[in-house]
């Protein structure tokens, strides 16, 4: 019998300081990690997100804001909010912002959303998903601040279903990214963290069906990157 990846731990206040030391090259990191792309998957990203004109939006996990500008860009009627674990993430997107209205930041847990019920026309969370230790409560959360109708967007790394995916993955996300870490942002155990917890998430199919179990209808995904990456969407039933 195969045994079960290890489960990197995800203790809220350890994640927050993880991502409070690696902010001085976290978006540098992630430009490096993804040759670029993750500026266009963003766009998708924002681009998959429907709301009326007007209609407040969420970027949660939102880091350094990367998502929640591309949100306002967008979709520039729309006030949008970033909330963040992450102290220092938050300071860097506030200063990203600065002198663009129509976008706040707060502090808050992606587990337990300081929102109303319905709040939101749309929700995104990029790359954040992975790191709360109940995955499918983080989607009833979300669902519960959408409206009827309005969208859950999730942009995720995954475990490539295919070999030419595998074999990359297994010697750029579990060999030189941690190098790189070290070397960049001179933390090896933060992006030693990044390919054991893609070990441990559930692949784009798997993820689907959490997300029809938080209460998601019409769920759609594509895959990114090499399939290294997915795209996933549902929408807020009646």
């Amino acid at each position: 019998m195969t045994a079960a990846p290890s489960r990197p731990v995800r203790e809220p206040q350890r994640i927050a300081a993880m991502f409070d030391r690696i902010v001085p090259r976290y978006d540098l990191m992630n430009h490096l990690m993804t040759v670029g792309l993750d500026r266009r998957w963003r766009e998708l990203a924002a681009a998959a997100v429907d709301p009326l004109s007007g209609e407040p939006l969420l970027d949660a996990c939102c880091g350094t804001g990367d998502l929640t500008l591309a949100l306002r860009r967008r979709h520039p009627a729309s006030p949008v909010t970033g909330l963040d674990a992450s102290a220092a993430m938050l300071d860097r997107a506030r200063a990203k912002a600065a002198g663009q209205p129509g976008i706040e930041f707060v502090t808050g847990d992606l587990l337990a959303l300081p929102f109303a019920k319905g709040h939101f026309a749309a929700v995104t969370v990029g790359w954040g998903v992975r790191n709360v230790a109940d995955v499918r409560g983080a989607f009833v959360e979300m669902v519960r601040v959408t409206r009827a109708g309005g969208r859950v967007v999730c942009l995720e790394a995954t475990r490539p279903p295919g070999s030419l995916g595998r074999r990359f993955h297994a010697v750029w996300f579990e060999r030189l990214v941690p190098l790189l870490g070290a070397v960049v942002a001179g933390d090896r155990e933060a992006y030693s963290y990044l390919p054991a917890s893609v070990r441990s998430f559930p692949d784009a199919d798997g993820l689907a069906t959490l997300m029809r179990e938080a209460g998601l209808v019409r769920i759609r995904f594509r895959r990114l990157g090499l399939d290294a990456m997915a795209l996933h969407v549902g929408t807020v039933p009646p």
